[in-house]
């Protein structure tokens, strides 16, 4: 399900608002500052993550959301805050947790550079995502030694169908080597064996077959966020490369020399965190609000963010509404944008 329109009446008793969202892609939003346009994109984010205590203490009169299903989401804050999802003319109150299952949501906050801890510390984003990646990438690299002899063989196939599907998954298993996910398979089986292979070791194949499955399901999209991710940093870094060799992540200059993290420029942060957000913390489908892509981002480099955007929606099927005040982030995409107005 995607969300096509948000609409906040009475918000700090002022302003009445509209956006108009695109299901496919990247929809900005803009304004002089003091309309309200954060606190209105921290509202959807809010009621769509059920934090209703939060989306409480606004102060607005009612919000709207209407989704490519037809269904609207009505959230009314007076003595009590009623939540209603409205379809085909029938009502039904929602509580907080039915609120988490209408659409995940992602918000990249302008303060970005920080993240605080459970135990209220606070700590630069960037070292955190750095472990967290490592952490995630050496968990994957635990699956990529195939058991057969442990995996249910499930319902059988033909010899055929063992050799087209493992055919199917080589390309991809192919890829997430280029990642560093280099699979170790049993002694004497192969990802494109022939026919008779298959034959002579029929129930041995059928296992693999459901084990590569189950090992794709699992770690493809860690392989392919590793990849994209350094592709789109390295597109916007100049005289430096990021690199990502064992899930750690290392900044090489062109010099051949390396650099930590930490003494990166505050706008060569900004893009690492924000596309790290999008590519390893976003499920696929989601709505991902970004506040101020443009932060620290030099005007060349924010010209270039909405097609990037783009991109990462097309390969995730994201919407991103991306709040800015920066011409130069929409460029020629203004018909992708919404003005807040008084």
């Amino acid at each position: 399900m995607k969300l096509v329109s948000a609409t906040v009446t009475g918000l700090f008793g002022v302003y009445d608002h509209r956006i108009e969202l695109d299901p496919d892609g990247v929809t900005f939003v803009h304004s002089t500052n003091g309309m309200g346009k954060s606190i209105f994109l921290k509202l959807i984010y809010g009621i769509l993550r059920g934090y209703t205590v939060e989306v409480k203490a606004v102060p607005f009169t009612r919000l709207d959301l209407g989704f490519d299903d037809g269904s609207i989401l009505i959230v009314e804050n007076g003595e009590e805050l009623l939540v209603q999802m409205q379809k085909n003319e029938l009502e039904e109150r929602l509580g907080r947790y039915d609120l988490e299952t209408i659409l995940p949501a992602v918000y990249v906050s302008p303060e970005r550079l920080t993240v605080k801890r459970k135990d209220g510390r606070l700590m630069y984003a960037i070292d955190v995502y750095a472990d967290e990646l490592e952490d995630r990438f050496l968990s994957a690299k635990e699956e990529t030694a195939i058991d057969v002899a442990a995996t249910s063989p499930g319902d059988d196939m033909s010899d055929a169908d063992i050799e087209s599907r493992l055919a199917d998954l080589k390309p991809k298993t192919d890829f997430m080597y280029s990642a560093g996910l280099r699979m170790n398979l049993p002694v004497g089986l192969r990802m494109a064996p022939s026919r008779y292979d298959i034959h002579k070791s029929h129930d041995s194949y059928l296992r693999l077959t459901r084990a590569v499955e189950e090992y794709v399901a699992d770690c493809y999209d860690l392989a392919e966020s590793i990849v994209v991710f350094q592709d789109i940093v390295n597109s916007f870094f100049v005289n430096k490369r990021l690199s990502i060799s064992n899930g750690k992540m290392q900044i090489t200059l062109n010099n051949g020399s390396h650099i930590p993290l930490e003494v990166l420029s505050s706008g060569e942060k900004h893009i690492i965190i924000v596309f790290y957000r999008l590519l390893f913390q976003t499920p696929h489908g989601a709505l991902a609000i970004i506040d101020e892509p443009e932060i620290s981002i030099h005007v060349s480099w924010q010209q270039r963010l909405g097609k990037v955007l783009m991109d990462v929606c097309r390969l995730r099927d994201l919407q991103i509404v991306a709040a800015t005040h920066s011409p130069q982030v929409i460029h020629d995409m203004w018909d992708r944008s919404n003005e807040l107005r008084a």
